[in-house]
């Protein structure tokens, strides 16, 4: 096996967060009087808030109701997930414990703010899992952007890129890892895998059970 790192994404990729994500959005659409679908909350996948608020400020006509919106959502994801619980994705234990067993490095990658990351680490009981944590807060752009998947590469102490791999489930996700120059497999959650973004990764694989297995040839 020729890796040193392995840098996760978190939400869609470690939890199965996206679904508790459009149940809080969904709940303070419906409390604002917005027209909100899971369709429509799909094009936000792996988007940061700030490109998110001037799109939907666009779509709705008033920034003032999407900064409403979006505290909103943010309260009421804590409370979607003390009723309906975190669970991990498929997977995810086994092949962190397989890295660590290896001696390759974890870091998490987040486009997701520091105490939204740590209460979901605390609430699924992974605080342990990753050496280094990657925030939005830690970086001025998200992702398509590379500078998230760049800080946590250089916080596991630059190893060679050709042996770093990064794992997303979302298509700016995978434009981020492109433009960072580390290689990636995606695991698509909610949206399937285009044409153009199996073009730009290792592989697409259906879950990190599979993940697992690649890895070991």
């Amino acid at each position: 096996m020729n890796l040193d790192l392995v840098i996760f994404d978190m939400d869609g990729l470690v939890v199965d967060s996206e679904k508790i994500y459009y149940a809080a959005n969904k709940r303070a659409a419906d409390q604002l009087k917005m027209n909100y679908s899971l369709e429509y909350y799909r094009q936000y996948i792996g988007t940061g808030t700030k490109k998110m608020l001037d799109a939907m400020t666009l779509d709705y006509g008033s920034r003032s109701l999407v900064e409403n919106f979006i505290h909103l959502s943010h309260d009421l994801v804590f409370d979607v997930i003390k009723e309906k619980g975190l669970p991990l994705k498929k997977g995810f234990l086994e092949l962190s414990a397989f890295l660590a067993q290896n001696g390759v490095r974890r870091a998490l990658a987040s486009s997701n703010d520091r105490v939204a990351i740590d209460f979901f680490l605390q609430e699924a009981k992974i605080n342990q899992q990753f050496e280094y944590i990657v925030s939005a807060d830690d970086v001025q752009h998200s992702k398509p952007s590379p500078d998230i998947f760049e800080r946590a590469w250089t916080l596991a102490g630059a190893p060679a890129k050709r042996k770093a791999l990064v794992l997303e489930d979302s298509f700016n996700g995978i434009r981020a890892a492109l433009n960072a120059k580390i290689p990636s497999i995606m695991i698509p959650d909610l949206i399937p895998a285009t044409p153009e973004a199996s073009s730009q990764t290792l592989a697409v694989l259906s879950d990190l059970n599979e993940v697992k297995s690649f890895i070991q040839g």
